[in-house]
C-alpha cells in the first residue's frame, strides 16, 4: 500500500523515445496525505504487448525511490506473471494471485549471484571512498561474507575475487560454487549498480 512522507531520493528512468513519465514531484517533495499518493505514472510503447512490457520492466528497474513505500517490486512481479503476460486475466487478478498480499518474489540463483557480486563491489567502493576522504587506510577485501535474508530463511554466501577479476560465489549451505567474470562496474546515484557479465549488462 502507498505511504506518505518525503522523497529522500528520487530518480526517474533514463529518457527514451518510447517512455513517457507523468509526475509532479522531484527529490525532496512531500507525498501528502491529502491527495492521491502517486509518485509518477510510467507509460511505455512497443510494436506489440511484449515489447512494451519488456521496456516498462527495464524502466522500473531504473527508478530510485527512498523515503516512502512504493510498488515497483509489485509491478515487476505482475510483469512476470504468466496470466498477465498472456493477457488472460480479470479484475480479480490481485485476489487470485496475491490472496495474502504481496510479500516479494523468490530470488533465482542468478539473482543471488548478482547480489553477491554487487555486495562485494559496493563494500570495497565504500572503503575506497573513505580513503579518498582522508580517513584511515582500509585495504580492499578479496573475500566477503554476505547474508541474504529471504522471506523463508537466510542464505549465507562467500564471495571471493579471483586474480583474473572473476568472482567465485559459494552458497555455504549447499556448497554450490558459481564463478563469473564481472567487469565495467558503474555505480550510479549510490543506488544502481551496472556491470557486464555473461555477455550482457546487469543492473542491481
Amino acid at each position: 500500500m502507498p505511504s506518505i512522507g518525503f522523497l529522500k531520493k528520487y530518480k526517474e528512468p533514463a529518457p527514451h523515445e518510447n517512455i513517457r513519465i507523468d509526475t509532479g514531484v522531484t527529490e525532496g517533495s512531500e507525498i501528502s496525505m491529502y491527495y492521491d499518493p502517486m509518485i509518477s505514472k510510467l507509460i511505455t510503447w512497443g510494436k506489440d504487448r511484449k515489447e512494451a512490457m519488456d521496456l516498462i520492466g527495464k524502466a522500473m528497474d531504473e527508478y530510485v525511490i527512498r523515503g516512502v513505500t512504493h510498488n515497483l517490486g509489485f509491478g515487476q512481479s505482475i510483469l512476470r506473471n504468466k496470466s498477465f503476460l498472456d493477457a488472460s486475466y480479470t479484475t480479480a487478478f490481485i485476489p487470485d494471485y496475491y490472496p495474502n498480499g504481496y510479500k516479494g518474489d523468490p530470488l533465482t540463483s542468478s539473482d543471488q549471484t548478482s547480489l553477491a557480486i554487487a555486495s562485494h563491489y559496493i563494500k570495497n567502493a565504500a572503503k575506497k571512498n573513505l580513503r579518498l576522504e582522508g580517513t584511515k587506510e582500509q585495504p580492499e577485501d578479496d573475500i566477503l561474507y554476505m547474508v541474504l535474508k529471504g522471506a523463508d530463511k537466510e542464505h549465507d554466501f562467500k564471495i571471493e575475487r579471483q586474480a583474473d577479476g572473476s568472482f567465485k560465489v559459494t552458497d555455504l549451505e549447499s556448497k554450490k560454487e558459481t564463478s563469473i567474470k564481472a567487469t565495467n562496474f558503474d555505480f550510479e546515484y549510490g543506488s544502481l549498480l551496472r556491470f557486464d557479465a555473461d555477455g550482457k549488462r546487469h543492473l542491481v
